[in-house]
């Protein structure tokens, strides 16, 4: 079975609000904090992520996109793109 891919991604002018984490569904849960990232931004677990989009409508700075209208689900999004994100928190969930 191919592995889900979302399509939404928070870019580099997240301020680490939390208003995002805080609207997406309990059981859905795929926000989370990038560790070791000095100013705390969130980032999407895109594995996760059911493309809901509740959180999109409550950052207050407009970061939180949806790769699908921009062109760019297999492109660049944000620091970095949204494939080699997705790699990294893999990465990073194994230690």
């Amino acid at each position: 079975m191919a592995r889900k891919s979302g399509h939404f991604y928070i870019d580099e002018t997240c301020i680490a609000c939390g208003a995002c984490d805080h609207a997406c569904p309990g059981k859905v849960d795929a926000i989370y904090r990038v560790e070791g990232d000095f100013l705390g931004r969130l980032a999407i677990r895109i594995e996760d992520c059911i493309d809901c989009a509740i959180c999109v409508p409550l950052c207050p700075v407009d970061c939180i996109h949806d790769g699908r209208a921009e062109g760019v689900v297999e492109g660049a999004g944000g620091y970095t793109k949204i494939k080699a994100l997705q790699a990294w928190a893999d990465n990073r969930n194994k230690d």
